[in-house]
């Protein structure tokens, strides 16, 4: 499945970015940045106008995205460690499921509105945003998974948190301590 996945998003950089995968992860990102500002400007109208529940919803989700946009973006452009890019991508996976959720939360109350004869067409067009943008970040999750090595520093990783020394030298070696601690 992997291989299949990478071959896939090889194919995709090479006909959409010249081969590029990083310029494929960014454009990527660009896209999900430009719909969480669709999906934000619609949330201030579904505030105004609907009732609370279904306002705090569209909040909850707008505050949830702008959170991972700020995140993403400050992870895609300088934290490129192995484990903020493992939390970036979780984090979009999380997000995804949740848009997949709102996608049958708005399509609930498209039904309903309709049941009682009110015009149902902004919870329609909420629900076709939240299901677009619940696959933008599902497909971004998977190219982020097959390209990580594309993003990850290679000196942060060897010299980062984890390793025998904090110093950056890469000669110095972790000696355990000796003697009997029972």
């Amino acid at each position: 499945m992997v291989a299949v996945l990478s071959h896939f998003t090889t194919y995709l950089s090479q006909s959409l970015c010249g081969g590029s995968s990083r310029k494929l992860i960014a454009g990527w990102w660009y896209s999900i940045l430009a719909l969480s500002l669709l999906i934000s400007i619609m949330t201030f109208w579904t505030v105004s106008t609907r009732s609370t529940a279904e306002s705090f919803s569209a909040t909850w989700s707008t505050i949830i995205v702008v959170g991972l946009c700020i995140g993403g973006t400050m992870v895609m452009r300088r934290f490129h460690t192995s484990i903020a890019v493992g939390f970036f991508m979780g984090s979009v996976v999380a997000t995804s499921q949740l848009f997949f959720l709102m996608f049958l939360v708005y399509l609930g109350y498209a039904k309903d509105r309709s049941d009682y004869g009110y015009s149902s067409a902004s919870e329609k067009l909420s629900a076709f945003l939240s299901l677009s943008q619940c696959v933008l970040l599902g497909s971004f999750a998977a190219i982020l998974g097959a390209h990580r090595s594309q993003i990850l520093d290679k000196n942060a990783d060897s010299t980062g948190a984890g390793s025998a020394t904090t110093t950056g030298d890469d000669d110095a070696t972790y000696d355990p301590p000796q003697g009997d601690f029972a």
